[in-house]
């Protein structure tokens, strides 16, 4: 039979046996009309009754064509296949009718025919595809039942949704037994007993164990639990997970429903990871895509540090708003040559310069601008690793002063239209050289904002990006899979997070905004990220999500704090006037101003110093240029307010 099919499929012919089918339905049911309504002894006495039942079906054959009826999947039956259905045999009989009328003043044709005609034909077509489709599906649960229960996938949904009848559905159309859905668990007040496309709710998400056990004495336990409700909250969501690893099972989610749309009518809706981002994440913040676009569509973009997380993404989302020309440096050839690859495989139209270069090389730096005169500038290049620059001092003045200093100056010189650096949240009342560094380079970037009349700069502050390289993270996800232990440097540390991608956005969107707000000038962007969030509370939810149970599957060690680090970030300095409430996804804030003539004269000598690499007295001339510098040698690890709204402990 399935052989048949294939053949038939395979040359075409299904739309002509589907028309076939319902022309045969349609003479039956006009026949069976005049014999309810004649009785079926005087049919053959109706006068011209087989020009009748030529002249509806050819009505009927119309119809069917017009609305496409013959077009549609009986596979696929639904209600809009039915509604489409009902019109077409609606106005064949309606013609029918009223023809009938205005040629024999519908002699020989009773009043009850046109209906049951109707009634008769929908039946007969709508009941043959819905018996098809229920064929076809109770075959495939046949062959679930037939495959070996080893090689299945067997979940366990949580939510009665419309999106698990549409996941349910669509195992039971692919048939070929790989996925077997055991049971729902929903934690609506009558639930429990329904029955969604013959699969039960079991009860609660708080009865999972015991529905697990069920499906064990039964041989048919889960693997997965599957989540349907696309509009749970991020503290829902980490229950779930939670619950979900305690029963022993993998927790997915199901696509979104722009990503099912995309898929073809037999294929499986295949539940994905859930992500870090949808634990930790914010309601999306909707960036003004009018203001972002009219900064950079045309206009000569320049990014520094592009190779890296944020540059990389920056790079991304420009080339998607139209530049006449987007330069990528990077002092890494093999990152910037990755980056420069990808963006002429995904815009092979676009204007792609890609120059390996040194912030550091202040002629370099001058040379490229007077050469390419970019019109907008982002500059992410940076050192950002705390313990690292600690060792390395005078590398990060280098690169996260004075390479700013460079790429400022340069954009100043070349009348570029906005400046944009991207700083940390580490610069807040900095406790490590890399936090103190970010600052200064903040404190230039004021005094040019103020002192100029065409470039604007503009600093955009904010805390840790998910899954940046060599971020904990990355790191977290390497001893999980090595099956741990997973190393938190103190059970009290927090920091902020936001995704990549969402952190760009707000980057690219404070920028746009900040370029025709000259009362603003000399004060800094801070985005949004939201409550800070316990790194043990990150680490437990990364287990959960990789399927392990923390502290039994894989532990959690504690190795103390590392040089430069602190228990907790801030993104605004006591000192610094900011705005109470977000607009659009950031914050803006005065911080304390330096003047610019003397915080060049401090910048040539720390240069010097640099150049003699002298760490100490680079030092010093930075805790001067950043009064508020207090290494964490000599920092009081205490708790602040910070720590009492952390996510996870209300």
């Amino acid at each position: 039979m399935r052989k048949l099919y294939h053949y038939i499929h395979q040359r075409g012919w299904l739309p002509y046996l589907s028309f076939a089918h319902d022309m045969l339905v349609a003479v039956v049911a006009f026949v069976a009309a005049f014999g309810v309504a004649y009785n079926t002894s005087y049919l053959a006495w109706i006068p011209s009754f087989p020009q009748k039942i030529a002249a509806f079906v050819a009505l009927s054959a119309f119809c069917i064509y017009a609305f496409r009826i013959n077009r549609t999947s009986w596979r696929y039956v639904s209600i809009p296949d039915v509604v489409e259905i009902i019109k077409a045999v609606v106005v064949a009989v309606a013609i029918y009718t009223v023809g009938a009328f205005l040629i024999s003043r519908g002699q020989n044709v009773p009043r009850s025919v046109p209906v049951l005609t109707t009634i008769f034909m929908i039946g007969g077509m709508v009941g043959s595809r819905f018996a098809y489709r229920l064929l076809l599906e109770r075959r495939g649960g046949a062959r679930l039942r037939r495959t070996p229960r080893a090689s299945q996938r067997r979940a366990i949904l949580y939510g009665m949704t419309d999106e698990a009848d549409s996941f349910i559905r669509s195992v039971r159309r692919q048939g070929d037994g790989s996925f077997d859905v055991a049971a729902i668990v929903d934690d609506g007040l009558f639930a429990k007993g329904r029955i969604v496309q013959g699969v039960k709710v079991r009860g609660r998400l708080s009865d999972l164990p015991a529905v697990q056990a069920l499906l064990k004495n039964r041989g048919r336990p889960a693997t997965e639990l599957i989540i349907t409700d696309p509009n749970l909250s991020r503290k829902r969501l980490g229950e779930i997970v939670e619950a979900g690893t305690s029963a022993g099972l993998k927790v997915l989610r199901l696509p979104d429903r722009t990503s099912t749309t995309l898929l073809k009518s037999d294929q499986l809706i295949e539940p994905k990871e859930i992500e870090l981002g949808d634990l930790l994440g914010r309601p999306e913040i909707k960036a003004d895509l009018d203001g972002v676009s009219s900064m950079v569509n045309g206009r000569v973009v320049l990014v520094t540090g592009a190779g890296g997380s944020i540059g990389s993404e920056l790079c991304r989302q420009i080339a998607m708003l139209g530049p006449s020309k987007l330069i990528v440096t990077d002092s890494s050839e093999f990152l910037l040559y990755n980056l420069d690859t990808e963006l002429r495989d995904r815009h092979p139209r676009m204007p792609l310069v890609a120059r390996i270069l040194d912030v550091r090389d202040r002629a370099r730096v001058q040379h490229l601008f007077d050469e390419i005169k970019p019109q907008i500038v982002f500059h992410a290049a940076a050192l950002k690793h705390v313990p690292l620059v600690e060792d390395n001092p005078v590398e990060a003045i280098k690169t996260n002063l004075l390479g700013t200093r460079n790429v400022a100056d340069a954009a100043l010189a070349n009348n570029a239209l906005s400046f944009v650096m991207i700083s940390t949240d580490k610069a807040v009342n900095p406790t490590n050289v890399m936090g103190a560094t970010k600052r200064s380079a903040e404190s230039y970037c004021q005094a040019l904002d103020v002192l100029s009349q065409t470039t604007r700069f503009k600093t955009v502050r904010f805390g840790n990006v998910l899954g940046s390289n060599g971020s904990v993270v990355p790191r977290f996800t390497e001893q999980i899979a090595a099956g741990g232990p997973v190393t938190v440097t103190h059970p009290d540390i927090v920091r902020f997070f936001m995704t990549i991608p969402e952190a760009v956005r707000l980057v690219l969107n404070a920028s746009s905004h900040a370029m025709h707000r000259n009362d603003e000038r000399g004060k800094i962007m801070v985005l949004d990220m939201g409550k800070p969030v316990r790194i043990l509370h990150l680490a437990e939810r990364m287990i959960q999500l990789a399927g392990f149970k923390p502290y039994t599957d894989i532990d959690i060690v504690f190795s103390g704090l590392r040089p430069g680090e602190k228990l907790y970030e801030e993104l605004f300095d006591k000192s610094e006037v900011r705005e109470e409430e977000a607009q659009d996804g950031y914050f803006v804030a005065s911080p304390r101003m330096i003047d610019h003539i003397l915080l060049n004269k401090s910048i040539a000598e720390i240069e010097a110093a640099a150049a003699r690499e002298d760490d100490a007295r680079a030092l010093k001339i930075l805790h001067h240029i950043v009064p508020e510098f207090v290494r964490a040698e000599a920092a009081a690890p205490a708790k602040t307010e910070a720590l009492l709204r952390v996510e996870g402990d209300s």
